[in-house]
């Protein structure tokens, strides 16, 4: 059985990625800010375990890890991000600088695994188009991450790890506008179909759910 780790499961593209992956025969490991109230996470059928994570808790990453210990991960998608609502220190926190932590702490998993995959979600938002930083605040944290997936990517391609990030469309999520011209179904089985394409010879890339290349 294949298995997968999404990290921000509990709606929209997450969410889905969990059901779809799940409704295909996957172990799915699912996190959640809000372990007590696990909202459609409850009701996915299939092999789902379900762990509390805040991504900016460094005692919550740590114990993702451990009780992921000895397991093996073919996939690991990094969905979890903000939009608006807080202040600059916790749009990086979460957008730009949560992602690696995860990642991080669990990549002996991935490594473990068969698939050896990550994916992480960004933005197109975040591209600099001319050299410049993006001056949304969003935009600047997705330019981070995307500045920063970069330069620790070598690293993992020297583990055989094959991992890119990904626009995921301007999708109809609570976060991107339920008149976004993209449906999560389209945005996440659009992914769903590079990840499981994908080689080594596509590490490293910034790609769009359609699997075109997206200019940095």
């Amino acid at each position: 059985m294949p298995s997968v780790a999404i990290i921000g499961a509990s709606r929209g593209i997450g969410l889905s990625f969990a059901e779809t992956y799940a409704a295909d025969g996957w172990k799915v490991h699912a996190t959640t800010r809000a372990i007590d109230r696990p909202g459609d996470l409850a009701d996915i059928t299939g092999d789902v375990s379900l762990y509390g994570l805040d991504v900016r808790n460094a005692d919550q990453i740590a114990a993702l890890a451990q009780a992921l210990d000895g397991r093996g991960l073919d996939l690991l998608i990094h969905s979890a991000g903000v939009l608006r609502g807080v202040e600059r220190e916790e749009m990086i926190a979460v957008n730009a600088d949560a992602p690696f932590n995860v990642v991080g702490a669990l990549l002996p998993a991935v490594e473990r695994g068969a698939g050896k995959k990550i994916a992480i979600l960004t933005s197109q938002m975040g591209a600099r188009h001319g050299g410049g930083t993006p001056t949304s605040l969003y935009g600047e944290s997705k330019c981070l991450l995307n500045d920063r997936f970069r330069e620790i990517e070598p690293a993992w391609r020297a583990k055989d790890i094959t991992s890119v990030v990904f626009h995921p469309g301007w999708v109809a999520t609570n976060m991107g506008g339920h008149g976004a011209p993209v449906s999560v179904t389209e945005s996440v089985s659009g992914m769903r179909r590079v990840i499981n394409e994908m080689t080594q010879d596509d590490s490293g890339h910034f790609l769009t759910w359609k699997g075109t290349e997206h200019p940095w």
